[in-house]
């Protein structure tokens, strides 16, 4: 992951100059602000809980039992090595801002631990880890034979994207976000497609995803390159809601939320706050750190659950390798070895280990060869840090090191 520059990566534009360092130490000095004010410090880290009720929301209600995450043999992780250097991790979390760390080591809870004024019942905002959970709906709407094949042109389930950039790109095209789309999602940029989508439907409610979506133009032919964008992941959301008939709060509660055992109840954030409003497909689920890690363990266990197989295990498989030359290992970056296939970041090597990534340092990391999952969540004063990213995976290889066979 060194020398990673992700520009590509969903945030909410220049705000991340206003973010600075040197917050306080204790929860009750973790204020929690409102739409205009939580992107500066000292509201950032506690509005990070709280964004389901910053913005509107839809509640993902769970169901059930709770299912067990028994706790396994504990690990302490003192200090990590990072190009060869000893790295304490008290420091890497001050400066990381992390909030949560939970590691699952073959089902079983070996790690976890809070900071920042965080605790187990905290809902963290997840940003782009939520496009892993859509791309698994659409798995789910494959198994239920509700879409035919992510071969199929999305026109085919949304006729009213015809004549937009989007006509005849098939499904897969749009999981690989290589729609061939027009669209920058360049923060840098103050005029970027990617601050005007959040601005006008997120911020401020006046358009729809949709809307975007069908104003949309062709750059490139499908396939023809890697280009990471939301829109690419809203147009899969329309797709989801489209061929269920059910929003995708309550198609997660019905495939994932309840199912899975979650302990608690998630939100979404959504377009606006009408009955028929879209969640945002490429971003803003919030959820327990527990709960984001009964999602990791059941893409470890290839979509088995409590001894039933959810979702194919195929797919899985086929969610989690890349499969194009557009999405192989070293074709998205230059000099780095990052994969991508359906919505999901794969790690080149033996281990075959993936991710679900989001801004200022979310991640669900599952390493099928050492059965485990790791679920960190932080607020970087950046929305991408390569130093930090670095860290990161520097401090997932060690947990994976430091634990038995």
């Amino acid at each position: 992951m060194g020398g990673l520059k992700r520009a590509a990566i969903w945030g909410l534009g220049l705000t991340w100059l206003l973010m600075g360092a040197g917050l306080p130490a204790h929860a009750d000095e973790f204020p929690v602000g409102d739409k205009g004010s939580m992107w500066a410090d000292p509201y950032l880290i506690g509005s990070y809980r709280h964004m389901g009720d910053i913005y509107a929301s839809r509640r993902v209600p769970r169901s059930g039992p709770v299912s067990e995450l028994p706790a396994g043999e504990p690990l302490t992780i003192d200090s990590f090595p990072v190009g060869g250097v000893a790295m304490s991790l008290e420091d890497y979390v001050a400066r990381a801002r992390t909030t949560g760390l939970i590691v699952l080591k073959d089902g079983k809870v070996v790690l976890e631990r809070y900071w920042h004024g965080a605790d187990a019942t905290s809902r963290f905002a997840s940003w782009s880890v939520a496009k892993s959970f859509v791309s698994t709906l659409v798995g789910f709407a494959v198994a239920d034979g509700l879409i035919k094949s992510v071969e199929d042109p999305v026109t085919d389930y949304l006729p009213e994207l015809q004549g937009s950039g989007y006509d005849g790109v098939p499904i897969k095209a749009i999981l690989q976000m290589s729609s061939g789309v027009a669209f920058n999602e360049d923060y840098e940029s103050s005029a970027s497609d990617a601050l005007i989508l959040w601005n006008q439907v997120l911020q401020y409610n006046k358009r729809t995803f949709s809307d975007f979506a069908a104003r949309s133009k062709r750059e490139v032919e499908p396939y023809a390159k890697f280009n990471y964008k939301g829109l690419d992941s809203v147009v899969l959301g329309m797709l989801v809601a489209r061929v269920t008939g059910k929003n995708l709060s309550t198609d997660l509660a019905e495939k994932i939320w309840g199912p899975l055992g979650m302990e608690d109840d998630a939100s979404w954030l959504l377009e606006d706050r009408s009955d028929k409003a879209l969640e945002a497909p490429f971003c803003c689920l919030n959820a327990r750190l527990r709960d984001y890690a009964r999602f990791g363990q059941f893409m470890l266990q290839g979509g088995a659950w409590d001894g039933k197989q959810l979702l194919p295990a195929s797919w899985i498989a086929e969610a989690t390798r890349p499969d194009r030359s557009q999405v192989e290992f070293g074709a998205l970056y230059p000099g780095t070895s990052l994969g991508y296939q359906y919505q999901w970041w794969v790690l080149q090597g033996s281990d075959r280990a993936f991710s679900a990534e989001g801004v200022n340092g979310q991640f669900i990391y599952v390493n099928p060869a050492k059965q485990l999952v790791i679920v960190m969540t932080s607020v970087w004063p950046q929305f991408w840090d390569n130093r930090l990213a670095k860290e990161s995976f520097a401090l997932f290889d060690a947990i994976g090191a430091a634990l038995p066979d």
